[in-house]
This record gives C-alpha cells, sequence and structure tokens, in this order.
C-alpha cells in the first residue's frame, strides 16, 4: 500500500507521483541519501526549496508515528532511477504514517480530516515527492491542500480506506492513476473544483465516491469533474471493521455520488459491477438518525449533477437514482440507451 497521510494544509505546487516500480552528502540546495543513510536526517537539514535524492534500496526510518515528516516549503523527494531497482519506504513498529507534509503546528491533530490549518492559516508551497514504493502505511490522504497535483501512481491493499483520497481541498487534479483492492478506489470528498480524469479503479469494494460528509470544517461537496476513468469489476467483499463508516459501503458499486452538487461525470466506462454502476442519492438515505438532527451542518441534497456520455456493461444495475429532494441532475447520451435503472425515472437533460 502507498502512502501520502501526509498531506495537510499544502498551498500551490503540490506534485505526487508514486511509481512502484548515516551522514548526508549535499551540495547546494541537493542532497543525496544512500542506503544506509536516513532520508529523515537529510529532510531536516534541508533548507527550504532544496532536492532530496534517495538512491535505490529500502529504507526504514525511526519515528514512532510517522517514517517522515516534511515541514519546510518546497521540498522535493526524489527516487533516483537506475533500471528497474526501486526506491521504497516501509513501515517499521508502530509507524500508521508513511509520509507526512504538513506546517509544524499541524504535525498531531486529535483528528487527521480536522486539522487545525483552518485557523492558523499557516500553509507549505511546492512540495513535490517523485519515484517511490512506499509500503505498509495508510493510503494518499491530501486534506486541506490547494493546487495540487497526484499523478502516476498505483495504490493497493487498505482494509478500511480509500487508495487515493481528495478532502476538504481545491483545485487538485488526480489522473492517470491506479487503483485496485482498496475499500474504495478514488474519493472526492468536500472539496471543490477537484478533476479526476483518466485513472482506473479496479478491483476494489467501491470504484470511485463523489461524497459530503457531516461535521467537516469544510461543508460543500461541489463542482467536481470525473472524466474518462475506467471504473470496472468494484467487487471485493468489505474488509472494514464494523465500527468503520466504510463497514456499511456494499461490494459491488462502481461509483457513489452522494450528496455532491454540479458534478460533471462524463465519458466513463462503468462496467462489471455485481450490485450497480452508479448511485446518485441523497445523503440522508440510509442515516435516518443523522439527519433527523436538526443540527446538521450539510445540505443533504445532490443537485444540478450532470451524468453524460458514460457506457454502462454488464453491471447488475447500471443506476440506482434516489436523489430524495435533490434537484437540477440530468442524463444524456450514456450507453446502452435503455439503462438498467432502480429509482428514477431518470431525468433528462434540456
Amino acid at each position: 500500500m502507498i502512502d501520502v497521510r501526509l498531506i495537510r494544509c499544502l498551498s500551490l505546487s503540490l506534485t505526487v507521483a508514486l511509481l512502484p516500480g548515516g551522514s548526508v552528502v549535499a551540495a547546494a540546495a541537493k542532497i543525496t541519501v544512500r542506503p544506509g543513510m536516513s532520508i529523515q536526517a537529510a529532510i531536516d537539514a534541508a533548507p527550504p526549496g532544496a532536492t532530496i535524492e534517495v538512491e535505490p534500496g529500502t529504507y526504514h526510518e525511526p519515528g514512532a508515528a510517522r517514517a517522515l515528516t516534511i515541514t519546510r516549503n518546497g521540498i522535493k523527494l526524489v527516487a533516483a532511477r537506475h533500471g528497474k531497482q526501486p526506491v521504497v519506504l516501509e513501515q517499521s513498529g508502530t509507524q500508521t504514517h508513511g509520509i507526512w507534509v504538513s506546517p509544524p503546528d499541524t504535525l498531531d491533530p486529535a483528528d487527521d480530516e480536522l486539522p487545525p490549518c483552518g485557523e492558523s492559516g499557516r500553509r507549505l508551497q511546492g512540495f513535490q515527492l517523485s519515484g517511490f514504493t512506499v509500503q505498509g502505511f495508510y493510503a494518499m490522504f491530501p486534506v486541506r491542500s490547494t493546487d495540487g497535483r497526484l499523478w502516476r501512481n498505483v495504490a493497493s491493499g487498505t482494509h478500511s480506506d480509500a487508495c487515493l483520497y481528495v478532502g476538504q481541498s481545491e483545485r487538485v487534479l488526480v489522473d492517470h492513476n491506479r487503483a485496485t483492492d482498496c475499500q474504495i478506489g478514488l474519493q472526492i470528498e468536500n472539496s471543490r473544483h477537484v478533476r479526476m480524469r483518466d485513472n482506473q479503479a479496479v478491483g476494489n469494494t467501491a470504484g470511485i465516491i463523489i461524497d459530503v460528509i457531516d461535521e467537516r470544517q469544510t461543508t460543500v461537496e461541489a463542482d467536481n469533474s470525473v472524466t474518462g476513468n475506467l471504473v470496472q469489476d468494484n467487487n471485493r467483499p468489505n474488509s472494514a471493521p464494523p465500527d468503520a463508516e466504510t463497514s456499511e459501503i456494499p461490494p459491488g458499486i462502481g461509483i457513489i455520488l452522494d450528496g455532491a452538487d454540479r458534478t460533471l461525470l462524463a465519458r466513463n466506462r462503468i462496467e462489471g459491477n455485481q450490485f450497480t454502476g452508479l448511485t446518485l442519492v441523497d445523503f440522508c438515505t440510509g442515516r435516518p438518525g443523522a439527519c433527523a438532527n436538526p443540527g446538521l451542518g450539510i445540505d443533504p441534497r445532490p443537485d444540478g449533477n450532470l451524468v453524460i456520455d458514460n457506457t454502462f456493461a454488464g453491471n447488475a444495475t447500471d443506476v440506482i437514482y434516489l436523489p430524495g429532494g435533490g434537484e437540477g441532475n440530468c442524463f444524456a447520451r450514456n450507453r446502452p440507451g435503455e439503462l438498467k435503472v432502480l429509482g428514477g425515472p431518470l431525468p433528462a437533460c434540456h
């Protein structure tokens, strides 16, 4: 499993590209780490804007909770390429976070999804990570991040969470990734202007989730696009423990659109999902207790979602359409012309 749980309170040029695949020697703003050396020691010695190049090998770092921690602007962590020899960061002891990137006042939040940067206003800029194989931690998990990109990653093996997750963030591009054997392949939650395109979500419990959830600092899931993705055979049994929210996800769902607004869902191939290809539902569906609370901090209704030019093939049901009070959702030019629908009828686009 690959980790970047990780990116908190980050602004500008976030680029995360993970491809499977002692003392520190330094010159100017470049630091080289060789097998037997410490990557964290290089990070601690690096000035803002430095490039840390790590030679092939398997690295174990001594942190109790986090293998690597980055709190400076502009750090570029790059795996050196020597043929097919990988650079592997592997879990040690009690570590749960492989690479954590955040301002120094955000290192130990009570809840990883509620970092204090919303109050402090501190942000990091210009972090880049490329070429690493990261094993045994949580999955990729940027929160409260802006203007970034997650691309050409291969992620697999989560038990109760997503392979690649974007939460409470804006203007993030997620493209050309492969997510497989996870509880959720790809997820956009409480975010705006996220573009998720040309990815593969194959063999997960649920392929892609676009959702809004209560009790977060950001309360809107809107204006995102999910285009040109392959969402195939997401029938893996649910592996989440009973007390996890994701334990309620039935296996066999391609895409879940839950309470989101103004999502463009276009040109995706959604096939071989044994429960349904797409569910478009109100947040309150299946959550009567949460929605009975007068203090609900989100709008639970899915409004203004556009589902066009998608191909559905070999799903048990193509679409489950239960929008509750949601308005302005529409479907057009999806194939085949007669979709297998539960709920509905599907509103046409005008």
